[in-house]
Order: C-alpha cells, then sequence, then structure tokens
C-alpha cells in the first residue's frame, strides 16, 4: 500500500471515529442538559403503587333508628411493603413480636401448630392443635404435603428456604440470625409469615400484623419506627355491638374470609385483583349471618385508593390518596329494640319459671322456644326471639364451649325450630270446614269424649263437651268437634287451606329459614310409614307430621287476623345511606296470598278465638285484665314424651294491630306460652313511652 493510499484510510478511519464521538457527546449533552430534567425526575420518582383503603362497614339499627352494631374507631398495627426493607422481613416481625411480648399484646397468629417441646432426641418437636382439623387440613394443603403429614413436616417445610427461610444459613456471620436457631422463634415466625400469605400480602395489600391494640403499644411502636422499618400504625373501623345478647341470631355476626369463602368469591368474581379493585382480600371481614351476611353487599362499603411514590432505592417519596372510601349503607330491620328486649327476657323468665314446676304437664323439662311478633297490617316482624342465646360481642370467645352445649344456642328456633303447631292449628281447619260448607257456623257435633267413627280406633277428647259448635270448639279446644271436621274435609282440602295460611313452607324473609311439612300420605311414605285413616283426624288437630316454624305460625296467625290476606313478611325495612338521610330501599307491605274464605268465614273463627282468651276460654288468666280484645288459640302437641306448648293470639281482635307466636319445648299445657304473648302485648301498647331519644328524635324511621 503507498503512503498516499495509507494516509487516506487513516483519514478515513479518523473521520468515522471522530464522527462517533461527535454522536456520543452529542447524546450526552442532549440527555444530561436538554432532557436532564426528565431523566432526573424518573430516576427520582422511581415507580407507583397502589394501594386499597378500607371502607367503614355499615351499621344495622332498629325502625327507630337505635343500633344494634357500632362502628368503632381502633388502632392495627400493618406491614406495609413498600416501607419493608428487601431481604429483612424476618428480621423486622420479630424486632415487632419482641417488642409487643414487652407490652403484653398478642398478634394475629392462627397457624394451627402447637409450641415446640424438646424431645429425648434433643430436637423440637411440634402437634396439631385441637379441634382445627380444617385448618389443619388446609395448612397441609397450601404446604403441598400429604395428608399423612405431621406438624413436625409442615414445620420443617416452612422453615425451609423455598417458604419462610427460617433456618440457619453456613454463610451466617458469628452473632447474626441465632434467632433461627430457637425453635420457639421459628413457631412465632412461621405463624405471622403464614398468615402473611394467607392474606396475599404484597404492595398492593397491607398486612394486618395486631388489631384494637391500645393508645401505649401504639405509641411505642411508633417511637421505635427507626428500627421496624415497614411497620405502621394505622385507624380502622372494629364492629361492636350496643348490646350483643339483643336479637343476635338476627343481626348476625362478621367474620375473617377462610379458604372456602376465598374460592367461592374468586368463582363469582368478587376477589380483588389489578381489574377489580373493590374485591374482597384476605384481610378483609365478612358477614357470616344473619343480616350481616344477608346484606353483606349493602353493608360493605366502597374501598378507596391510595397511590404511593417509590424511588429506585425502593423508598417512599410521595403518598396520595385518589379515591377516598365510601362507607357502606345503614340497614334499617323491622325490629323494635325494646319490643325484642321484653320479647327476649320474657320467654327466658317463663322458661326459668316453669322448670321450677314438679309436673310434665305443667312444663317441668321446659329448656327451649322461640317468640315471634309481627304486624298485622305490613307484614313487618317486631321481635324474633329465641331461646337460649348467645352475646354477638363475645361470639368468638363463646364458639367453642357454647356449640357444645343442649340444647344449641346458635340454633334460630324462631325461623329454624321445625315443630308440630298442635291446637293452634285447628282455627285454620275451622276457616276450611266452613267455607267448604261442611260445618256450619251454628252446627254442633257431639262430644262424648271418644271420637268413634273410626272404631276400633278411638282417639279422645280432654273433656266431654257434648253438643258443640265450632266457636265453642275453638274456646275450649275440642278434639272430637275438629275430629270430624277434618274427616268431613280430607286431608287434601285441610292442606289446600294451611298452603294459601303459608303453613309447611318458607315465609321469604331475609335470613336463613326452615320449610317445614305438611302432613300428607306423600310424608308419611316418605317417612317409611303406612298413611291410614286415623292420620287424617290426627293431622286435623295438628299432629301427625306438620311441623311449621315460630315465624310461619306468626305468619298464619297475622293472616287470620286480616281475614285471610296474607302479608309477605320481612325484616328489613329500609336500606339507608350511613348518616341515615338517604333512602336507597324500602320495602312496601305485599300481600302474598288471599285465603279462599269469605269475612263472615273469619267472623266466625275470630269469635271463638276470642271466647278461648275469656273467661271459660284456655288462656283465659293470662288476659283477665288486659283492656283489649284478644283472639287466641292454644296448642300442647305431643313430643315423644313430653309435651311441647304452642301459643298464638292476635288484638286489638276488632282491628288487628300485632300476631304473636310462642313456642315452648317441652313447655306442657299450650297455655304457658299466654303469659309470655301478655308481656310482649304490654310492652307493645303500654311500653313504648319512655322510648330514648334516637338518631331522628321520637320517630319512625319511614
Amino acid at each position: 500500500m503507498s503512503p498516499k493510499e495509507e494516509k487516506t484510510r487513516f483519514l478515513i478511519v479518523g473521520a468515522v471515529v471522530g464522527a462517533l464521538i461527535l454522536a456520543f457527546l452529542y447524546q450526552l449533552v442532549f440527555i444530561q442538559i436538554t432532557q436532564g430534567e426528565a431523566y432526573k425526575r424518573k430516576v427520582t420518582q422511581g415507580y407507583t403503587r397502589t394501594q386499597t383503603v378500607v371502607a367503614a362497614r355499615g351499621e344495622i339499627v332498629d325502625r327507630y333508628g337505635r343500633p344494634f352494631t357500632i362502628n368503632r374507631i381502633s388502632l392495627d398495627i400493618i406491614l406495609d411493603q413498600a416501607y419493608l426493607p428487601e431481604g429483612q422481613t424476618n428480621e423486622v416481625i420479630l424486632e415487632l413480636i419482641t417488642l409487643l411480648e414487652s407490652l403484653d399484646q398478642d398478634w394475629i397468629d392462627n397457624l394451627p401448630i402447637s409450641e415446640p417441646v424438646i424431645g429425648s432426641d434433643g430436637a423440637a418437636h411440634y402437634s396439631f392443635l385441637p379441634e382445627m382439623e380444617t385448618q389443619v387440613a388446609r395448612l397441609k394443603s397450601d404446604l403441598h404435603l400429604e395428608a399423612y403429614a405431621t406438624a413436625d413436616d409442615c414445620m420443617w417445610n416452612m422453615c425451609s428456604p423455598a417458604y419462610y427461610d427460617l433456618e440457619p444459613h453456613d454463610d451466617d456471620k458469628p452473632g447474626e440470625r441465632d434467632w433461627a436457631e430457637d425453635p420457639v422463634t421459628q413457631r412465632k415466625l412461621a405463624g405471622v409469615r403464614y398468615e402473611m400469605a394467607q392474606q396475599n400480602f404484597s404492595f398492593k395489600n397491607n398486612y394486618t400484623f395486631a388489631q384494637d391494640v391500645s393508645n401505649l403499644v401504639a405509641t411505642n411502636v411508633q417511637e421505635r419506627s427507626y428500627a421496624l422499618p415497614g411497620v405502621d400504625v394505622i385507624q380502622s373501623t372494629v364492629r361492636e355491638y350496643s348490646d350483643g345478647t339483643i336479637a343476635p341470631h338476627i343481626v348476625g355476626i362478621t367474620g375473617p374470609l377462610y379458604r372456602e369463602d376465598m374460592e367461592s368469591l374468586r368463582e363469582q368474581g368478587l376477589w380483588w385483583s389489578e381489574e377489580n379493585q373493590q374485591g374482597y382480600r384476605g384481610s378483609d371481614t365478612i358477614g357470616r349471618s344473619g343480616i350481616e351476611a344477608a346484606y353483606e353487599h349493602v353493608l360493605r362499603g366502597k374501598n378507596g385508593e391510595r397511590q404511593i411514590t417509590l424511588n429506585a432505592r425502593h423508598q417512599v417519596v410521595d403518598v396520595t390518596e385518589t379515591v377516598p372510601p365510601t362507607p357502606g349503607n345503614t340497614v334499617v330491620l323491622t325490629l323494635d329494640r325494646d319490643l325484642q328486649k321484653v320479647t327476649q327476657e320474657a320467654l327466658a323468665d317463663q322458661i326459668a319459671l316453669l322448670r321450677l314446676n314438679t309436673t310434665i304437664n305443667e312444663g317441668r323439662d321446659a329448656n327451649a322456644g322461640a317468640a315471634v311478633c309481627v304486624d298485622v297490617k305490613t307484614g313487618e316482624v317486631l321481635a324474633a326471639a329465641t331461646f337460649p342465646s348467645y352475646d354477638n360481642s363475645t361470639y368468638y370467645q363463646d364458639y367453642n364451649r357454647l356449640s357444645k352445649e343442649k340444647p344449641e344456642p346458635y340454633l334460630n328456633r324462631a325461623t329454624m325450630g321445625v315443630y308440630r303447631p298442635g291446637s293452634t292449628y285447628k282455627p285454620c281447619v275451622a276457616t276450611a270446614g266452613l267455607q267448604e260448607g261442611v260445618v256450619g257456623p251454628t252446627e254442633t257435633v257431639l262430644c262424648t269424649g271418644v271420637y268413634t267413627r273410626l272404631d276400633p280406633y278411638l282417639p279422645r277428647c280432654l273433656y266431654v263437651n257434648g253438643n258443640i259448635d265450632v266457636r265453642h270448639a275453638l274456646q275450649v279446644s275440642c278434639n272430637i268437634f275438629f275430629y270430624e271436621t277434618g274427616w268431613r274435609l280430607g286431608i287434601n282440602l285441610q292442606n289446600e287451606y294451611a298452603a294459601h295460611f303459608g303453613l309447611g313452607n318458607y315465609t321469604g324473609i331475609e335470613i336463613p329459614e326452615a320449610k317445614g311439612q305438611l302432613s300428607s300420605r306423600a310424608t308419611r311414605e316418605a317417612a317409611g310409614d303406612t298413611w291410614n285413616n286415623g292420620d287424617i283426624i290426627q293431622s286435623a288437630i295438628g299432629q301427625l307430621d306438620h311441623g311449621f316454624t315460630p315465624m310461619q305460625l306468626a305468619s298464619y296467625t297475622a293472616t287470620l287476623a286480616s281475614n285471610g290476606a296474607r302479608q309477605q313478611l320481612h325484616l328489613v325495612k329500609s336500606v339507608r345511606s350511613y348518616n341515615l338521610q338517604e333512602v336507597t330501599e324500602e320495602t312496601q307491605p305485599q300481600v302474598i296470598d288471599q285465603v279462599p274464605a269469605g269475612e263472615e268465614v273469619f267472623q266466625v273463627v275470630r269469635e271463638g278465638m276470642i271466647a278461648a282468651s275469656q273467661p271459660g276460654g284456655t288462656s283465659a288468666a293470662s288476659w283477665i285484665d288486659f283492656p283489649y280484645t284478644v283472639a287466641s288459640k292454644t296448642g300442647t302437641p305431643e313430643s315423644l314424651d313430653n309435651l311441647t306448648s304452642t301459643y298464638i293470639c292476635y288484638m286489638p281482635a276488632e282491628d288487628p294491630q300485632i300476631a304473636i307466636a310462642v313456642v315452648i319445648e317441652d313447655g306442657g299445657q299450650g297455655y304457658t306460652g299466654a303469659p309470655v304473648a301478655r308481656k310482649i302485648a304490654d310492652q307493645y301498647f303500654f311500653g313504648r313511652e319512655d322510648q330514648e331519644t334516637v338518631t331522628i328524635p321520637n320517630t319512625l324511621l319511614q
């Protein structure tokens, strides 16, 4: 190559290199000067994360706005992933545990594994906690272990690097991670880490470490914030009760989400995701029973959002609330809190009084029951008591003990208890008999004390009443009259009228209820028995296979009172905004059926039921000095070796306002329920003058 060619090549290479250098210099100038501020903001700002701000739960109040539930502000200790140093989760948790232990403060730990016990081999051994079979099965599933895995197997897996990394490392420096060699500490950390996993702890989901802590604990945590990065104290709301003993079965309870809840919510599209910020998260609570469950969609508010900005070193540089939370709506019940309390007390007191008696017929073995009071004109349930009962305020503390007691306190007997009605069924048969013309208003049936039509089957009456008409038969509850009326009707007509009264079918109230059943050939044969003629007449006096809830009996009584117009029963009067100012939903009275009988028929039945409350009637003693006319009927259905007491009534008979049904298991004669009804009536008509001031003073929430 000639010197000239070499020089030319050198110049070309130099020009290319120079051009590249100039290009790089231009880019550097562009980045640092022209775009410098933008890139500086990116480096400083880093990235953003969105967190959910949980909304307050709506409240549940009575018809006058008096609260059953209360939202109290509480202080919670949380872990926030945005502030938690990477790789130091266990160290921060241990520091927090040590502090809380020094303050005698508990924290959330639902791991179903015991504290360690050091065995003869010098190793730590664990066991599963008793009565936590469901939680144990869930734990094994989460750890991908077989059903036969032991508690030791579970702990070994949780301590491994694949899960929570609670074992010491070979490359640890002396004095570091010594906590990992302590089985007691490992168990504490495993309990927290497992719960964090259950609650989907992440940048988007904070983890609640301890709930409702004292101001002292909160202050100590905040003062040690330098040693507890990622730990914060926030305000939240705690569900409480103005009096947890009032209507606990109806109000219901809230509780944490379980695995089966999470799976169900995912299937319904109600679980949290990037696209569904309003979805449920593992740390949420949910209504588990009663109105709390039935109106979960109303009571649960709309969560807000806040945006957290972090720099490239994962340090928070800004927090902004982008969407404020909206509290849930308030559910206004039809219940009158004072009337509910009186109903509960009257039922409990009567059962206690009956147990002082010395005979089965007088209720010596009484131990459970229910009482329901409804508004005849609207179908509103004013009170619904069940005994024995419990306290919503201590539900979870008492659960293990009360769930084993007999009779069951957690059973809502007003809606789920199914009982033979006994002679309280006779007004239904009287209505059918009169309307169908198989018996006349003044026609008499001869009562000799024994019914002989089906000889050799010879059922009896308590008395020898002679020639007796329908009014007198209702007054003294003559079996013979209703055997004959029931026989003339036949079972199909009996059941047709019973169905119109709503007996043996759901009432349609907002919380779970039993359906009950009517006596019939199909019912008897389904139970493996043979239907015979005697079953027709036994059904007519409320025996055999009839099974109704106290709520159904109250609806039936109200239907008798309103000349056969059956109102839809309901427990929810309206749904309002959190502050009660706006009505978003209101339940209107609705007639859902009409018993096909004339007013004159109901008047005859009414006269017989009025006579039952007056001298010579089966419950006269309870109404002697009551200023209003009462229409009533007693019942004494047989239950194995004992007698169930059933009682229905409505008043004032001329213009009915309320209907009441009382059932006392093993309560003896039907009239033993009448004193309960009397106390309910006294409170309804005369006990409301001293009503306390409410949200809207002395005003029914329309």
